[in-house]
């Protein structure tokens, strides 16, 4: 739409808006000039002239809006409020016919109800000069008029005088006027540019969305193809790892497992970020003693810091050991691993990182600072952006994809921790974690198999591994027959029934995706038709949000490619499911 039209437009929206409340203002006015009239002459004119006034306001009353909308230009409409404001101002203007017959208080009264009539129009017509002089004009020139005829046939100068004068008030309102279309016309030029400027806002929001899923489908399409061939080299060393090797081989099996391992975290992080924006990450809020998940933090990551020749120090306050929160431990210790892989990458050999944790008020305060390279004050706000690193312009992969940041601010939105950063070029970085505290349980935690219990696969255990992709299906049977495993292998829905119906399956291991359209979540309903006891978990490299979604929605425990040796012995069972081989 132009802004000529935009303003048209508004206009008559103004103007219908108004209409009903102006009709009231009519009526009050034709009824003073009807009974002045009527005063002055005695004739039943006067209120046969109310009368139609009255009907004709009732028509505009009723009619008016339909019939000005009716029109198909927002000009047309404009037009059509020209003729129904003609008609008012004339019907206004007709008892100035018997003027002569009126005293001269009677004169002045009615010019006086006239003038008001026509200067309240200014406001209802925004001054649009067609609009404006439609129903001005023809009650100001004839009152104009009225007055000369009554000072010819007087002989006084007087109303002369005033005839000029009602004639120069017609044109100061018409400037008035003029000044009122002015500011009506920047003020729908401002909302015309106004509206525009949304719409442009509102299609570059829509833009930044696309290009956000574009970057969410890419990342879940070049991850799901980057894990199938890292998945079967994870599988291929552990499978390597578990035969007699010479010292040499041994070195280089290790080698590569480190090699991969690399790859695997980046593929991790990838991940991350993909079940954050898929909504698919669970928050399992229990009451959670901080000071020993920090000790716990720190004993983990203090070698590591000191392989890189850094001292990693933990501040307990005085009263930390007291220190409780409903919180999610497993993701807390994400978000604090993140923050301290942070810190030690970008702290140089020498420094100092430090872990603290004290009470403040009714919160639990826990910062991570360093003695780093720090962040200048203009990248703060974007360190948490994805894919954003200070100081790595070239792309140093052993700093990371620039996502460790990002994952922190989503996974504190998800737990309710107050993140805050502070950091100077130069000095080092503090970054805190604000927890809302609560009281400390009394109720003894369940016993936990201690950490590096050994774990076992039952002997014989028979698994079918469904997976459309040979290496994967070939390197997953290397493995599991290294650990005692009796392995079939099916690549779609069918021979995975098939196999099930012809011999025992205790473990269903399946790709999530498979070819023509079919799913891990087909392939176990299959097995367990002949099945029904078999165990089955889901194993992908699909990071795709809805993917996701509906494996967790069926309720099976979901491993994603590349999968570690110690992520799979935790899922083989260490006994025989019952009735499983029936």
């Amino acid at each position: 739409m132009a802004p000529e039209a935009y303003a048209h437009a508004r206009f008559v929206d103004m103007f219908l808006a108004q209409n009903r409340r102006a009709q009231f203002g009519l009526l009050l006015a034709a009824g003073l000039v009807a009974w002045l009239c009527w005063g002055a002459t005695g004739s039943w004119l006067a209120w046969a002239w109310l009368g139609l006034a009255v009907s004709i306001t009732g028509l505009r009353y009723l009619y008016t809006e339909a019939w000005v909308r009716a029109a198909a230009t927002a000009q047309g409409r404009t037009q059509r409020i020209v003729t129904v404001l003609v008609v008012n101002g004339l019907l206004m203007a007709a008892p100035l016919v018997g003027f002569e017959r009126l005293s001269q208080l009677e004169r002045a009264a009615l010019s006086i109800i006239l003038l008001a009539t026509a200067t309240a129009s200014v406001a209802t017509t925004s001054g649009f000069r067609s609009v404006f002089v439609a129903y001005t004009a023809p009650m100001l020139l004839p009152l104009a008029l009225a007055w000369a005829l009554v000072a010819q046939l007087d002989g006084s100068g007087a109303e002369l005088g005033l005839a000029g004068l009602v004639l120069f008030f017609q044109l100061f309102l018409l400037s008035v006027g003029q000044q009122a279309a002015a500011m009506f016309q920047e003020a729908t030029q401002f909302r015309f540019g106004e509206q525009a400027l949304n719409r442009q806002l509102a299609m570059a929001l829509e833009e930044a969305g696309e290009a956000n899923r574009a970057k969410t489908q890419f990342l879940a399409a070049a991850s799901h193809d980057l894990r199938q061939p890292i998945h079967s080299m994870n599988v291929l060393v552990a499978a390597l790892g578990l035969r007699e090797l010479p010292p040499e081989a041994r070195g280089i099996v290790d080698l590569l497992g480190s090699v991969n391992q690399s790859l695997s975290r980046q593929l991790e992080t990838l991940l991350d970020m993909s079940k954050l924006d898929a909504g698919v990450v669970g928050v399992e809020r229990s009451r959670q003693a901080l000071a020993p998940l920090l000790q716990s933090h720190h004993a983990a990551t203090a070698p590591v810091a000191a392989e890189l020749g850094l001292k990693l120090l933990l501040d307990l306050g005085p009263d930390a050991a007291s220190l409780h929160a409903d919180t999610d431990g497993t993701l807390l210790l994400r978000v604090l691993s993140n923050l301290t892989d942070n810190a030690l990458k970008f702290t140089p050999s020498g420094g100092t990182v430090r872990l603290a944790l004290r009470r403040e008020g009714e919160l639990a305060l826990l910062q991570i600072s360093d003695t780093g390279i720090g962040i200048p004050a203009g990248e703060q706000t974007r360190v948490f952006r994805e894919f954003y690193q200070v100081g790595n312009v070239e792309r140093d992969r052993l700093k990371g994809l620039g996502l460790g940041l990002s994952i922190v601010q989503r996974l504190c939105r998800l737990l309710g921790i107050e993140l805050g950063l502070t950091s100077t070029r130069g000095v080092g970085t503090e970054v805190s974690l604000q927890l809302p505290l609560c009281a400390a349980s009394t109720e003894a935690g369940a016993a936990s198999a201690p950490p590096g219990a050994a774990r076992t696969v039952a002997p014989g255990l028979h698994v079918l591994v469904v997976d459309d992709e040979v290496l994967v299906r070939q390197s997953m049977a290397l493995l599991l027959q290294g650990l005692g495993c009796v392995v079939r292998l099916a690549d779609k829905v069918e021979d995975a029934a098939g196999l099930a119906a012809a011999g025992p399956v205790e473990l269903v291991l399946c790709d999530l995706r498979l070819r023509g359209g079919d799913t891990g979540l087909d392939a176990i309903a299959a097995v367990r038709r002949h099945r029904p006891a078999a165990l089955a978990v889901l194993i992908t490299g699909d990071t795709a949000p809805d993917r996701m979604q509906e494996a967790r929605a069926a309720g099976i425990p979901l491993l994603y490619k590349p999968v570690q040796l110690e992520t799979l012995l935790d899922v083989l069972p260490a006994s025989r499911p019952a009735a499983a081989s029936g």
